[in-house]
């Protein structure tokens, strides 16, 4: 029995049949009686000492009236007998001539629950033996066509209502799984776009939230690898540039036309810096899941940072500084974290003119978020379109203007910054600043420590 849907129906339905044959033996053993029986009982009971009171005072007469008004009223056929003589004009129904001999012999009152509902009722009052019987038709709960009092008829119907609700529940718990699982097999077969959750829409319980939850992990896999094909497309539109070039620079020095080395030297260097960047991508993604940390000093990465991009601003007269505060930690990966802060800090050098200044300020976050910690990097450029602010950490992106032919690189900087700033827990955001340029905004959760580095 490999299916679930078996076991499940199987499990309960012997569970149910397994309770309904304790409770018939408990029913058996303690001598427990349905309500109806016991109200049969207690009616009888009543019935017949009211009869035998009304003999006592008012006569066979008064007997007679009394029990032909049960018959008109409540239907039931009911004699008297006093010291063994029937004392009334009802006879004794012959279905009863069985309890009346058992209740004769036990000097007790007995019933019987079949068809016809019978009882006989044993009372003694004063030198007198009073048996009083009374028969009455059985209520039928299923139509007249059925007979509940057969055991048959119980047993049948107990079995079909527990194989019932048992087929139903069993049907509710696999019936999602087979769902997750049909899902499962469209996406095995290429269909990213297949989801689970639509056919369980009605459901709120448990089995709906792993149906959501698988959707939103084929959704994650439909982005990263809508990513992944963007990213190579991408990237070999960006190496085909430089490849074209450096195949005409080539056949151009073979000609003899030196000057042309130079600008393979540009190219090369160029796709290095690409090639470079594409590392780093894939270090983000193995460092996802096998992330080593230290604890790093902010204020001096950023000092060392600030320094060698100054460094390379002279030949312009570009000038970078740092503000704020200095000593932060932060727990982090060394090279991951000088790639995040470099790569915008480098973004911000090239756009600035010649003579600006890029400033790089580190300043506590607000008193909201006392952990973080601000790297905000403010140049002397342009800015950027402000329809292009939540493009420009997208990989490849590059703002057209007449002078980004002149900037180089992939367009990979800011976007690496980007995953490297969300790997750590952190925010980045760009916007522009009127009289001075763009300004970018890293806010990163910092700890307390003193390492040297």
């Amino acid at each position: 029995m490999r299916s679930l849907f078996s076991r499940v129906f199987f499990v309960f339905w012997l569970s149910s049949a397994l309770m309904l044959i304790s409770l018939a033996m408990i029913t058996a053993l303690t001598d427990a009686r349905p309500l109806s029986h016991r109200w049969l009982m207690r009616s009888f009971d009543l019935y017949a000492t009211t009869a035998i009171d009304l003999y006592e005072h008012g006569g066979k007469e008064r007997l007679d009236e009394y029990l032909s008004d049960i018959k008109k009223d409540s239907q039931i056929s009911a004699s008297l007998l006093v010291n063994e003589v029937n004392s009334g004009t009802t006879q004794v129904p012959l279905e009863a001539s069985h309890l009346l001999s058992q209740a004769r012999d036990e000097k007790r009152s007995v019933f019987s629950f079949g068809s016809p509902w019978i009882g006989v009722l044993y009372k003694v009052r004063g030198p007198n033996v009073y048996i009083f019987v009374a028969e009455m038709s059985p209520v039928r709960m299923y139509g007249n066509f059925l007979n509940p009092a057969r055991r048959t008829f119980r047993l049948a119907a107990l079995l079909i209502i527990s194989a019932t609700l048992c087929f139903l529940l069993a049907r509710s718990i696999t019936e999602p799984i087979r769902s997750l699982q049909r899902t499962a097999q469209q996406i095995a077969k290429g269909d990213l776009r297949a989801r689970a959750s639509p056919a369980l829409s009605r459901r709120k319980d448990e089995l709906a939230l792993l149906a959501y939850d698988f959707d939103r992990m084929a959704e994650r896999i439909q982005v990263l690898l809508d990513q992944q094909k963007l990213l190579l497309r991408d990237i070999s539109h960006e190496l085909r540039s430089p490849l074209a070039r450096l195949s005409v620079s080539a056949e151009l020095v073979q000609r003899g036309d030196i000057g042309s080395a130079a600008r393979m030297q540009a190219d090369i260097k160029a796709l290095e810096k690409m090639i470079s960047d594409l590392l780093t991508l894939a270090r983000i993604d193995a460092s996802e899941s096998h992330s080593r940390r230290e604890q790093v000093h902010i204020g001096r990465l950023v000092q060392r940072i600030v320094k060698d991009a100054s460094f390379e601003g002279l030949p312009e007269k570009k000038t970078v500084v740092q503000t704020g505060v200095f000593d932060r930690y932060a727990l982090a990966d060394m090279g991951l974290l000088h790639s995040c802060i470099e790569n915008v800090v480098r973004n911000a050098l090239q756009h600035s003119p010649a003579g600006g200044v890029v400033e790089v300020k580190l300043c506590d976050s607000r008193k909201d978020a006392p952990d973080r910690l601000d790297i905000i990097t403010t140049d002397e450029g342009d800015g950027v379109p402000e329809e292009a602010l939540g493009q420009i950490f997208e990989p490849f992106f590059r703002v057209s203007t007449s002078e980004s032919h002149k900037q180089g690189g992939g367009g990979l900087g800011l976007s690496i910054s980007k995953r490297i700033v969300h790997l750590y827990g952190g925010n980045i955001s760009a916007r522009n600043v009127a009289d001075r340029g763009l300004q970018v905004q890293i806010q990163l959760p910092i700890v307390a420590g003193s390492v040297q580095l």
